[in-house]
Formats: C-alpha cells, sequence, structure tokens
C-alpha cells in the first residue's frame, strides 16, 4: 500500500543553515513561494475538514440515543478512521509533498507514519466493506435481522476490521526494513517498493473488499427491486426457510376491494387496504387493527432499509471512483516501475484522491441519511 508516497510538481529553494548544510525545517518553511504556501494551507484545511466531519458523525452518535443501532456502530467505527485519517496522515502528507519529499522528523516516526497510513486506510475500506454486508442482511431478511444483528456481534465485526487492518501494517515495518538493500538517505522517507509486499497489502486493503461490496450491493440492489415491484403489483414475496414462495402481503388501492374466491375475507374500507394469508407472519387471523398496525411497521421497515440501501449505493460508488485509480498505479507500480509517466505527479494525486474518500463519507451520510439529519 504506497500511500503518500508523491510529490507535487515544482520547486522549493532549498534553506541553508547559517552553521550546516542540512536543511532547516523552520527555514524551509520561510523560504516557500507563496503558491506552495497557499497549497500547504490548503491541505491542511482539508485535512481539518475531515477530522470536522467525522467528529460530527461521532459525536452525533454518541449523543443521539436513536442512533445507537448496529448499522451506525459500523458507521461511527468508519468515521473514527476517517478522522485519523485526516488528524495523522494527512498533516505530515502535506508538508512531505510540499517542501519537495524532504522528510524532517525522523526515520523512527517514518515507519511508524506509513504504518498508520496503511491502518486507518485500511481501516476505512474494511470499515465500508462491513456496513454493505450489514446493509445485505438488513435489506434480504429484514425480519429476523435485529435479532441476529445484536450489539455484541457488531462490537466483534468492528474488532476484526481493526485487528485485520493492524496486522497487515505495523508487522509490515520489520518486512520493509528487512527488503531495504540499503539505508533510507537522510530527510526522506520512502515507502517500501518490494512487490510482494505491494500486492499482499493492495489485495487485502482494496480488492477483497471492492469484490464483496460490488456483490453485496448487486444483491442488494435486487433484492430492493423484487420488493419494490411486488408491492407495487400488490403482493409481495418473502423466501420462506424452507425455500417455498409464499403470499406475505397484498394491498389493494383505492376504496373498495372485489371479493375473490381465494380471499374471502375482507378488511374495512380504507385509503390502501391490507389483506394477510395465514403465512406465519401473523399466525391464526386476529383482530385487523393489530395487523394493520404490524403491517405498517414491517412496511415502514423495508421503506428505511431501501434508503440506507440507496446511501450504500452512493457511499459505494463514492469509494470506488476514490480508490481505484491509487491501487491500479500501486501494483502497476510494482510491477513496472517506469511504466507510469510522470510517477510522482501521478502518485500524489492518486494519493490524495483516495483520501477524499475519508472526507466525502460523512458529507454523504449527513445529505442522505434521515438519521443523522435530525
Amino acid at each position: 500500500l504506497n500511500i503518500s508516497d508523491g510529490v507535487v510538481a515544482g520547486t522549493v529553494t532549498l534553506a541553508v543553515n547559517c552553521c550546516t548544510t542540512e536543511p532547516n525545517f523552520s527555514n524551509y518553511l520561510e523560504s516557500l513561494p507563496n503558491d506552495r504556501a497557499g497549497l500547504l494551507a490548503f491541505l491542511f484545511l482539508f485535512s481539518f475538514a475531515t477530522v470536522f466531519g467525522n467528529s460530527l458523525v461521532i459525536l452525533a452518535v454518541i449523543r443521539e440515543r436513536y442512533l445507537h443501532t448496529a448499522t451506525n456502530y459500523f458507521v461511527t467505527s468508519l468515521a473514527v478512521a476517517d478522522c485519523l485519517v485526516g488528524l495523522v496522515v494527512m498533516p505530515f502528507s502535506a508538508l512531505y509533498e510540499v517542501l519537495q519529499n524532504t522528510w524532517f522528523f525522523g526515520t523512527d516516526w517514518c515507519d511508524i507514519w506509513r504504518s498508520l497510513d496503511v491502518l486507518f486506510s485500511t481501516a476505512s475500506i474494511l470499515n465500508l466493506c462491513v456496513i454493505s454486508l450489514d446493509r445485505y442482511w438488513a435489506i434480504t431478511d429484514p425480519f429476523s435481522y435485529p435479532m441476529k444483528m445484536t450489539r455484541r456481534k457488531a462490537v466483534a465485526l468492528i474488532a476484526a476490521v481493526w485487528i485485520c487492518s493492524s496486522a497487515i501494517s505495523f508487522p509490515a515495518i520489520v518486512w520493509w526494513r528487512a527488503a531495504r538493500e540499503e539505508a533510507m538517505p537522510p530527510f526522506k522517507c520512502t515507502f517500501t517498493e518490494h512487490l510482494g509486499y505491494l500486492v499482499f497489502s493492495s489485495t487485502i486493503s482494496f480488492y477483497l473488499p471492492l469484490l464483496v461490496m460490488v456483490f453485496t450491493y448487486c444483491r442488494i440492489y435486487r433484492a430492493a427491486a423484487i420488493q419494490t415491484r411486488s408491492l407495487k403489483l400488490g403482493t409481495k414475496q418473502v423466501l420462506m426457510a424452507s425455500g417455498e414462495l409464499q403470499l406475505t402481503l397484498r394491498i389493494h388501492r383505492g376504496g373498495t376491494t372485489r371479493e375473490r374466491p381465494n380471499h374471502p375475507r375482507l378488511l374495512p374500507p380504507a385509503s390502501s387496504q391490507q389483506l394477510l394469508s395465514n403465512n406465519g407472519l401473523g399466525g391464526r387471523h386476529r383482530p385487523h387493527m393489530g395487523k394493520n398496525f404490524s403491517l405498517s411497521r414491517k412496511l415502514a421497515k423495508f421503506a428505511k432499509e431501501k434508503k440506507a440501501a440507496k446511501t450504500l449505493g452512493i457511499v459505494m460508488g463514492v469509494f470506488i471512483v476514490c480508490w481505484l485509480p491509487f491501487f491500479v498505479v500501486n501494483l502497476l507500480s510494482g510491477f513496472c516501475m517506469h511504466c507510469i509517466a510522470h510517477e510522482e505527479i501521478v502518485s500524489a494525486v492518486v494519493t490524495w484522491l483516495g483520501w477524499i474518500n475519508s472526507s466525502m463519507n460523512p458529507v454523504i451520510y449527513a445529505c442522505w441519511s434521515r438519521d443523522f439529519r435530525r
């Protein structure tokens, strides 16, 4: 995972201390041209916006009890990862690139910073993957989902995300140092170009989660389309545990309903009359008031899950647009370092494009999630 290895085109006058030829950090900043100083300010502002937006999501879930759901726990874990990207990774990358790939913070912090970059970016992507799985389970099995997705199971999935991300990042420091054929140059913070690590980390951090997200969203879209079409036609079918399709709901629009042989019992007239068959949802016929209330809750729940699926689709689309270019360049540079023209500039652009994903996620949830807009 070759994050933050880019450089922005341009030149910077080397600031030299009066007593040494080594670059001095404060003098380096003071000698920045106006355009590079403006770029640094913009990147810092972007980092602050990322931290601020994700912090609002975290605070909203902590303060509002109605947001204490399994799905929003996953969203909070995502916001924590994205917030740390903006707080720890982006500022040092902005300095490193604007100062023409000059690193002032030591070799040890260089390796730790690179590891944190891998950790938080991978955790962000894996959290998106878990959210897609959660929405898949919710919309394909909405009735039993609340019982299956308990708080304990949600915490276990979140822990698995962070453990997996840590396993990819911190142990890799040993790998990086062992794979280096020569010592790192002074005032540099280069990332490993070891092909094995690039393939391994890219597969775990992006390509496998991408396959899972595409698969789950396709299934979610198909399930939502089928249920929406069934509701419009007046029937909703549910795949029972035995695999047999049974009629569960019939909606008759208008004020009156004609009696049919297979539905001898009619409910009182209403703007949208509903008739339940004896299919296990309601057991034996009970008073229609209770059935109507239960049915309304199920329909409202389906509408909410469908809205969440649309939000997930937007999140996944932004995720692919932001991260796919980086991981394509990442693998391509490992196989053929000279195949990419202006590699340093391209690497910088696709790296920051990937980090844009961390700033976009809270915007998407704020705009598309009714719960977060309250």
